[in-house]
């Protein structure tokens, strides 16, 4: 299935200077027109029980997001090391808080691709006089995205396969995607691969800088969905999976999602954003609640029954 095209702008990284090539502002020429108020209508009578879109969130709903990161990182700093520098996480991670800084002082946006390019050159320049090759840059950090899909696929939650068979078994005409602020991506996750239809990443053409809690991301996933299944009518079934009150709860709801909030994890606090984070008017959105998800074949029933 095809993606949104990304498009990586340029980072220029100095030690001395920082000069950013920002992302341009919301441009609307994503694979389907933009439409600024999508309204999902739900059915009624017969078509009650059919399920049309089914999304989900990824990190923290369908993998652990820390572990997966911690592998990613690991083999980002082997890399560099690997090329002749001896390289520290940690001075990775303080780069990229200065580039975020500079960033939000200047009111702009940046892919978190970009922003990882970015710690990875700071890092190189710290350690080294030369000038940093754009060509180590883009090896070190493509061994981390690929290491990212790969540990976020040996570290699934449990259930995860055996629930989409399930969906795919007892409603086979549904469209199943993913909607994730970061690079995560279900397509390069061969265990789950083949029951997605589509992933919308917060840093595709069209979307960024509207990420979740944002309902821009949220009506690119709709407007995927409108390119898979053209002959749908307006009367679609939606239910949206995710374990944040904000970015999932919230936003999918406010585009018409019915959800179904993932609390494993909940135990850590709240992680949600802006308006949503105080939780208390998100979740009068949630329309079931599972600890895990085995859960989830049973709430996406009881959705559909009591629509």
């Amino acid at each position: 299935m095809a993606r949104t095209a990304i498009t990586v702008a340029s980072l220029l990284i100095c030690t001395t200077e920082l000069t950013f090539a920002f992302v341009a502002p919301r441009q609307h020429n994503s694979i389907a027109p933009y439409r600024p108020n999508i309204i999902v209508k739900y059915a009624s009578a017969s078509s009650n029980n059919e399920l049309h879109l089914l999304t989900f969130d990824l990190d923290d709903t369908i993998f652990p997001i820390d572990p997966v990161i911690q592998d990613a990182n690991s083999i980002m700093v082997q890399t560099l090391k690997s090329h002749g520098y001896n390289a520290d996480n940690d001075e990775i991670i303080a780069a990229s808080k200065r580039i975020r800084k500079q960033v939000r002082e200047r009111g702009e946006e940046i892919t978190y691709s970009d922003l990882r390019r970015g710690s990875i050159r700071c890092e190189m320049e710290r350690l080294s006089t030369d000038l940093a090759s754009d060509d180590v840059i883009e090896a070190v950090f493509n061994s981390w995205l690929d290491e990212r899909q790969a540990s976020a696929n040996r570290n699934l939650f449990p259930h995860i396969c055996s629930s989409l068979q399930s969906i795919r078994k007892q409603y086979p005409s549904v469209v199943i995607g993913a909607i994730t602020n970061g690079r995560g991506n279900p397509f390069h996750m061969p265990d789950v691969a083949p029951y997605f239809d589509f992933c919308t990443s917060g840093e595709d053409d069209g979307v960024l800088p509207f990420r979740k809690p944002d309902r821009g991301i949220y009506e690119a996933a709709l407007r995927q969905f409108r390119v898979i299944m053209p002959d749908c009518n307006d009367i679609i079934n939606w239910i949206h999976v995710g374990d944040d009150l904000a970015n999932d709860v919230g936003a999918s709801a406010a585009c018409g999602a019915k959800t179904i909030w993932l609390t494993s994890d909940n135990e850590k606090g709240e992680k949600g954003v802006g308006f949503w984070s105080t939780a208390t008017p998100a979740k009068q959105f949630v329309n079931k609640e599972i600890y895990a998800l085995d859960g989830l074949i049973g709430a996406v029933e009881e959705i559909l029954l009591n629509l």
